[in-house]
């Protein structure tokens, strides 16, 4: 936790020092964030632990005012191999990948939530809290070339609050629950008027304050 915490500061610090911040950098070199383009355009892939990522942005009823963008996270279902296929031409991922999470950052690339997303936002196959929650371990952001940085930061960011995200899982999976004993359970995945199923806001300063105090965020 301790070395999650470290580069958590130390990464952004170094890109500030060239007066560069996390969202700047996570664009990897694109002059303009154009709504639904992912950064990297293939999205990026560790093929050891299947882990991907990539950094966009779009509209939601949901989204902060301040919000750049935002990472999706995704591993590989645990019944598939980890070699990534790339995204359709909708930049929809094959459905044999779970979400994981996102992680938003305003435009001066400090992360302010993170959030958990509908099935039908991404088409990911979808897996349970208890599934996807033993997963996060496992995750590895990796990237090459000068995203490789941005990668290392988010690995950090994950392992720093891995207890927050089972929280946030967890609580995704009630959300639906509740939803699915009004409907159907496919008909709450393709509920368009939800895409942000559960949300925590994220004040890195104030969270790394409390680990230090208490041991845990």
């Amino acid at each position: 936790m301790r070395d999650a915490a470290e580069a958590a500061v130390a990464i952004p610090l170094r890109y500030a020092q060239r007066g560069i911040g996390m969202a700047q950098a996570a664009l990897g070199g694109a002059r303009a964030c154009v709504e639904l383009r992912h950064y990297p355009a293939n999205d990026a892939r560790d093929p050891a632990s299947g882990t991907q990522f990539y950094y966009h942005a779009h509209g939601s009823r949901r989204r902060p005012a301040d919000e750049h963008g935002h990472f999706h996270v995704f591993a590989p279902r645990p019944d598939t191999p980890s070699a990534m296929p790339a995204p359709d031409d909708t930049g929809t991922l094959p459905s044999g990948f779970v979400h994981v999470a996102a992680l938003s950052l305003d435009a001066h690339g400090r992360p302010i939530r993170w959030f958990t997303t509908n099935r039908w936002v991404t088409g990911e196959a979808w897996a349970d809290a208890a599934s996807l929650i033993a997963m996060l371990p496992g995750l590895r952001p990796r990237a090459r070339g000068r995203l490789a940085p941005v990668a290392d930061w988010l690995d950090a960011m994950l392992r720093l609050y891995a207890r927050p995200l089972a929280t946030l899982i967890r609580r995704r999976d009630a959300v639906i629950a509740r939803r699915a004993a009004r409907t159907d359970r496919a008909a709450v995945f393709e509920d368009r008027t939800l895409d942000v199923v559960t949300e925590c806001a994220v004040d890195l300063p104030a969270d790394l304050q409390r680990l230090h105090g208490t041991g845990r965020l």
